[in-house]
């Protein structure tokens, strides 16, 4: 990114904040993982290989070569109008195709697993995610 960065540019990064649960991506990794689904790619199911601290964000930017770094939290609530729709997401990730490929009845059942991993209120589903978010300057 420091790179292709302009000189006085400022470049933008996020990641799932390490110093809370992973979002979405956290019970459809244990429901995925308690299917006995393979991984699509290594560490595919490590949750820590999708987030970082802090404090490791900042030193990332800092050691590319950045200054001024400044990184804060930002929470978001994405909820989705049923169980259904919030599992239909499996299918836009990495995992989607190895999903997809199961027999209909496998399918099912790992949504219906991933379903009952995941926070309803009035028949809805939502989810917190946090993510920290960093600024550094070239």
């Amino acid at each position: 990114m420091r790179r292709v960065t302009r000189p006085g540019g400022a470049a933008v990064m996020s990641t799932w904040a390490a110093e809370h649960p992973l979002g979405l991506f956290g019970p459809m990794i244990e429901a995925l993982r308690e299917a006995g689904m393979a991984e699509p790619f290594p560490r595919a199911f490590d949750a820590d290989s999708y987030r970082l601290s802090i404090a490791g964000l900042h030193d990332l930017l800092q050691t590319a070569g950045f200054r001024d770094v400044r990184v804060q939290t930002v929470e978001l609530d994405a909820t989705w109008p049923t169980a259904e729709a919030a599992t239909a997401t499996l299918l836009g990730t990495p995992f989607g195709p190895l999903v997809s490929a199961l027999p209909a009845d496998a399918q099912q059942q790992l949504r219906a697993r991933f379903a009952s991993k995941l926070s309803s209120f009035a028949g809805g589903v939502a989810v917190r995610t946090v993510s920290n978010v960093a600024r550094g300057i070239k």
